[in-house]
Order: structure tokens, then C-alpha cells, then sequence
């Protein structure tokens, strides 16, 4: 029998159920003595006379009037409290207290896979953004540029940024006195709101920067999550991805729970697999000594293993967790 202790995790929540059943019908003069099933305890004031009960004879089938009583037991079952979720429930992406940037619902509980599916017009790990095309806190307004770039996502005004060329609020108007215009590089030709002359400006994406326009490093301003990588892509392009022991697009990104995958990669017949903790620094600078309280402080699932041969069985090791697998016999695990 395989079964789970997560040691650090306190995110379960009890919800308990009352279970009822009824003693078979005896005779009155016995039923009194009649014990309830292993497990329940009789329900005060519920004996019944109402009940029927049969002696056979060799012929008949005789029906006999006999009481009956009814028993009850309480179960506590184990879940996940609202906001996390698998078998260790761990924090939906966002917060618990916000699941899904209270902008979708997260697949929470024991069963769940903590994904959120995102309200319409959202979009990311944690419904954090807006989707493609669409701008506004709600995300519901829709980029309308033609020819142009727009100012998109959940703090975006939707304005267009025009091609060279084009003009117009929605960049669908052409400017064809452009072509007598002779830009520099990584410049367009546009039309100054204002006055409405034609005039050079840095492309999207470019900024002018002395008498040149220098592509825009959007990485170089912590638009990533901080457990992420940004990659300079292009012009104001970035890429983010999550480092390694983390999952999530990159603008949120959450720990790996080792466990929670293929049972950690240990045997699902004869280990358990536990979290010990989330590490406050990296593994090489964990002391022997902490380690060593930190294992043998556990109430071990398997009681004849010593406190050496368990520190000496922790097998794998992320950046985020320290992982311990306890193996031992089937009969030792409960």
C-alpha cells in the first residue's frame, strides 16, 4: 500500500460527514443487545417497532413485527482548503486568497491540477493578462490598427503606433508623400498629430537616442517573473521562461512540487514520497548537521530503517525542494 506525507504543506482543510445505517430487524427481546457495525455507535432514540422480520417453516414464509435501531458514524475526509490543490495542495498560480488573479476559476482540490481557466478576454498561467488583440482592465475592448501596432494587454489604451507610411487613428490611412521623405534607419515616416506635417520618427520598438534609433530592451525593466529568464527577442520583443524547478509562462511562475509527478520518480509500490522543505538557499550551502535534524526529526514510515540509513536516502534534489524517498518493505508502509 503506497500513501503520501507532506510535511511542510499545511493546506488542508477537513470536511467531515456524518454516515447512518440501521441494524438489521431482530425480535424486540434481543435487540437491545445487537452491536452496530464495527466503527458506528447507536443513534440515541431511534428504535423503531416498526420493522418486520421472517421465521421460515418447511412450508412457510411467517412475518413477525421486530425493532430495529439506527447507528451512525463520523468520517473526516482530507481535502485541499479552496485555493490549492493535488495531493499536497499546493497554491493555486496567483494566490489562494486570489486564485487565477480572481480573473478565472482554478482547478483546485485533491483531484485538481491547479490550471485556471481564464474568464473571456484573459489569458496566462494566472489569467494575468489580456489575450491577443485585446487591451483594457476587463480585456474586453479590441485593438482596431490597421497598419500599425497596438498598445494591448490589461494596462494598455489600445492606441495605434502606424507603420511608416500610414496614418490615422486607426493607421488605415495612407500617406503617400511619404516616398519624398528619406528617413534614417530604423525609422518611419509619419504625421505629427498636431500640425499635421510629415516627419521622421523611430520605429516601434526603437527609441531615439542621440541622432539614432536604438532598438527597445524591454528585459533590461523586470518584465519576467523573478524565478524566470527574459530573452531580447527583437525591438521590444522578450521572451520569458521559467528557470528550471519552475512552471508557468514565465510572467508567473510557480515551484515544481517533485512529488506531484510520477510520484517523484520513486517506486509507487514501496515508497513514500516526501517534501521535507522549500530550501532558503541553495543545497551546497545546507549544513550536514540541519539536514541531519531535519530527516531524523521525521516520525518515520518506516520504523526499523535507522536515522543514518534514512539522511543517507535522499535521492533527488531540485533547486527548489529537497526531496526524500523512504523505501522499505510493503507490510511497513500504511
Amino acid at each position: 500500500m503506497t500513501s503520501r506525507i507532506v510535511f511542510f504543506h499545511q493546506n488542508f482543510c477537513s470536511n467531515s460527514t456524518v454516515l447512518r445505517t440501521w441494524t438489521a430487524c431482530q425480535s424486540c427481546s434481543i435487540s437491545a443487545f445487537i452491536s452496530c457495525p464495527s466503527g458506528f455507535r447507536r443513534s440515541p432514540g431511534t428504535s423503531t417497532k416498526d420493522c418486520k422480520y421472517y421465521i421460515r417453516t418447511y412450508t412457510l414464509k411467517i412475518p413477525i413485527n421486530g425493532c430495529s435501531f439506527e447507528c451512525y458514524k463520523e468520517e473526516e475526509l482530507k481535502t485541499c482548503c479552496p485555493g490549492f490543490w493535488g495531493p499536497d495542495c499546493i497554491e493555486c498560480p496567483e494566490e489562494a486568497a486570489r486564485p487565477c488573479s480572481s480573473r478565472g476559476v482554478c482547478s483546485d482540490g485533491l483531484g485538481g491540477n491547479g490550471t485556471c481557466t481564464c474568464q473571456v478576454g484573459f489569458a496566462g498561467t494566472a489569467c494575468e493578462d489580456c489575450e491577443a488583440n485585446r487591451y483594457g482592465p476587463s480585456c474586453s475592448s479590441v485593438c482596431s490598427c490597421v497598419h500599425g501596432l497596438c498598445a494591448a494587454g490589461v494596462k494598455g489604451d489600445g492606441r495605434c503606433t502606424c507603420f511608416s507610411g500610414y496614418g490615422g487613428a486607426s493607421c488605415d490611412k495612407e500617406l503617400p508623400e511619404c516616398a519624398s521623405l528619406s528617413c534614417q534607419q530604423n525609422s518611419r515616416c509619419m504625421e505629427e498629430a498636431l500640425t499635421g506635417r510629415l516627419v521622421c520618427r523611430c520605429l516601434p520598438g526603437y527609441q531615439q537616442t542621440a541622432a539614432q534609433c536604438v532598438s527597445v530592451n524591454p528585459c533590461l525593466q523586470q518584465v519576467c517573473h523573478v524565478h524566470a529568464t527574459c530573452v531580447h527577442s527583437g525591438p521590444d520583443q522578450h521572451l520569458c521562461a521559467c528557470n528550471h524547478g519552475y512552471s508557468g509562462d514565465g510572467r508567473v511562475c510557480m515551484a515544481v512540487d517533485p512529488c506531484q509527478n510520477k510520484h517523484g520518480g520513486c517506486s509507487t509500490e514501496s515508497t513514500r514520497c516526501l517534501i521535507l522543505a522549500t530550501l532558503p538557499v541553495p543545497l551546497s550551502l545546507v549544513s550536514l548537521s540541519w539536514l541531519s535534524n531535519l530527516v531524523c526529526g521525521l516520525q518515520s514510515p518506516c520504523p526499523h530503517l535507522s536515522c543514518a540509513v534514512r539522511l543517507l536516502l535522499v535521492l533527488t534534489r531540485s533547486p527548489v525542494h529537497l526531496v526524500l524517498s523512504l523505501t522499505c518493505p510493503n507490510p511497513h508502509l500504511s
